[in-house]
């Protein structure tokens, strides 16, 4: 099966086939981005291999194929953390994009992207390794349950959106800015964004994720799953 075959069928790529498909039905004049955990990954073991983990082949030929439907019409901008599936997620989809001729303007490791600050590392017993109890690691953490062992959830969250959806607002010209991170970033801005308790099913597969559209005339649009 080639890599276009794969895109088309694998289950696990739906919510990144809507989140492409969303963003390139955007206004041509609009301002857009993208939020997204990074591509299939080798498995996580354990906490100690966190930050050395990386994609599978099959997560760098996703991570492709999703460059080579992007929209490329605007100059594009990837930030990433700087755990390996991570920008290995963004330098894949960079090479698509490159392959079409889109204009990358940068590549950047953007630090909130990787996970909030903490001062007790006791506080990652809370959440599975593979992080399957996002959700509920997420809700605790909203509700103050950690205390300081971790940094204040509506401060990161404050911070997250700032450096993401801020940014693209201080924008002046039409721009795509793709930010690659993990479920656990990505599942606190949804929660801060949606302003309810996380379910299950509201952690996204591999390169799911949501998006943001700024209109000419400042008016926003988001696209945000909000799976059962």
């Amino acid at each position: 099966m080639n890599g276009g075959s794969e895109w088309e069928s694998l289950d696990w790529l739906e919510s990144a086939r809507q989140l492409d498909h969303w963003i390139n039905g955007r206004n041509k004049t609009g301002r857009l981005l993208m939020v997204v955990r990074h591509s299939h990954r080798e498995v996580i073991e354990d906490h100690s291999s966190q930050f050395s983990t990386g994609l599978t082949e099959l997560g760098k030929r996703m991570s492709y194929e999703m460059g080579l439907r992007l929209r490329s019409d605007r100059p594009i901008h990837l930030f990433f953390s700087f755990v390996p599936r991570c920008y290995q997620t963004a330098e894949e989809i960079a090479r698509g994009l490159n392959e079409r001729g889109a204009e990358i303007d940068g590549m950047d490791p953007l630090a909130i992207l990787v996970m909030p600050e903490y001062t007790d590392e006791t506080v990652w017993a809370n959440l599975q390794p593979d992080g399957h109890n996002v959700h509920e690691f997420v809700n605790r953490w909203a509700d103050g349950e950690f205390g300081d062992k971790i940094q204040d959830f509506a401060h990161y969250t404050r911070v997250l959106i700032d450096k993401t959806i801020g940014r693209l607002r201080r924008a002046n010209e039409p721009v795509l800015h793709v930010h690659v991170t993990h479920d656990l970033a990505l599942m606190a801005m949804k929660r801060a964004l949606l302003g309810t308790p996380l379910r299950p099913g509201h952690r996204e597969p591999y390169l799911g994720g949501l998006a943001v559209s700024l209109d000419q005339d400042g008016e926003t649009h988001f696209h945000i799953m909000k799976w059962e």
